[in-house]
């Protein structure tokens, strides 16, 4: 009888054979339902927190849409600069693990 299994229940201690749920009070006891059940709500959980921007992205938008002409102008200058940097430094990054493999 290689398909029978015997499942003692967590919560009434009923044994229960090739059940996925408990017999006497309804209490899921198969593992891999449990596994899964836990792993759509990790799921749900992820995608329900909102992902915030970086202090620096917050910072550049609001000094980008300063009612002063100088903050936006010295705002966009470094942020242009910051994009670059950025830029270069991901190209930076693609060669040497181009060159690596």
């Amino acid at each position: 009888m290689a398909g029978t299994s015997y499942i003692k229940c967590p919560q009434c201690k009923a044994m229960n054979l090739n059940r996925d749920y408990c017999q006497s009070c309804g209490a899921l006891i198969n593992a891999h339902l449990q596994r899964e059940l836990e792993r759509q709500t990790r799921a749900k959980a992820k995608e329900e927190i909102p992902k915030q921007p970086n202090a620096i992205t917050v910072f550049f938008e609001k000094a980008t849409n300063h009612p002063m002409l100088p903050v936006r102008l010295v705002a966009k200058f470094f942020y242009s600069i910051w994009a670059i940097v950025i830029s270069i430094g991901t190209l930076l990054a693609f060669l040497f693990s181009y060159v690596a493999a």
